[in-house]
């Protein structure tokens, strides 16, 4: 079994004592900006490997066959609005047909409005704070770029309680969002959804893979054959199906392109960490 080392943040170019050439594996969880340090680093003690699970923009897509349109947008609302929208998976991009673009959209407004924000020691709380401060301030920098650029706010978009000294914020959807928009292309990291629309099978995966991202997408439909054509086409390392956020820990996780690599959970997550050998024997 090889050493690992694991840090929440990068350290400065002066630490790279930490990188000692004992240390074989390298794994970290975190953003895609601070994943670049850790390759950098490693490339500069002994090209141990690295192995990475980072950031994500991940699509939900919904077409007209979904099995239950009112399911798919209380999924898709949970989804984004689930620890405050603060996951590497969260469902931030709606990709929904434009023929029930405007009921998805609307069901998904009327969850927001009515979602509990406050205090998580409550039992009737839905959504508690932020991270932090600086990270709120960070998100309501992305829905004001969301503005200047056109998006259309539906709901939310500003701070709530803040005579509590909490970083509370109201649950935010936007449409009208294009493709090229900052909203539709940059990890948020918070409760923040953009929906975009598609009018065919093709389209919708050409705006879902439309990403630097890979870790994970969503779809919903009734036809098996789309389900397997969609899935098998989307480049992310976990795709559902009527469904979201399901997981097991016998089943690996991981994302592609800039999401990171190497897999955690399921048997596969120990190959991370082992190397194969080869050994030849003259009898």
């Amino acid at each position: 079994m090889c050493s690992t080392w694991w840090a929440a943040r990068a350290p400065s170019p002066g630490a790279l004592s930490v990188f000692h050439p004992d240390v074989d594996v390298l794994a970290f969880t975190g953003s895609t900006a601070v994943g670049r340090h850790f390759l950098h680093y490693a490339a500069d003690s002994n090209l141990k490997r690295v192995w990475l699970e980072l950031g994500g923009k991940s699509p939900n897509i919904i077409f007209p066959d979904a099995p239950d349109l009112e399911k798919a947008a209380a999924t898709a609302a949970w989804g984004i609005f689930f620890n405050q929208g603060e996951m590497c998976t969260a469902p931030s991009r709606l990709l929904v047909h434009s023929s029930v673009a405007e009921q998805v959209t609307d069901a998904i407004v009327a969850r927001a409005r009515e979602l509990v924000v406050g205090d998580p020691l409550d039992p009737a709380t839905e959504m508690g704070a932020m991270a932090g401060e600086s990270h709120l301030e960070r998100v309501l920098g992305h829905i004001g770029t969301g503005l200047e650029e056109g998006a259309r706010l539906r709901v939310g978009g500003g701070r709530t309680q803040a005579e509590t000294g909490g970083s509370f914020l109201r649950p935010t959807v936007f449409d009208h969002v294009r493709p090229g928009m900052r909203l539709a292309r940059e990890e948020i990291f918070g409760p923040v959804l953009s929906v975009l629309t598609f009018d065919d099978l093709d389209e919708a995966v050409r705006l879902a893979n439309d990403t630097e991202y890979g870790l994970a997408a969503g779809l919903w439909t009734s036809d098996l054959s789309t389900a397997h054509q969609v899935s098998r086409a989307l480049r992310a390392g976990t795709v559902w199906v009527n469904c979201y956020e399901e997981g097991d820990l016998t089943v690996p996780f991981g994302g592609m392109k800039q999401s990171g690599n190497g897999r955690d959970k399921s048997a596969h997550a120990i190959e991370k960490y082992t190397e194969l050998k080869t050994t030849w024997i003259q009898l």
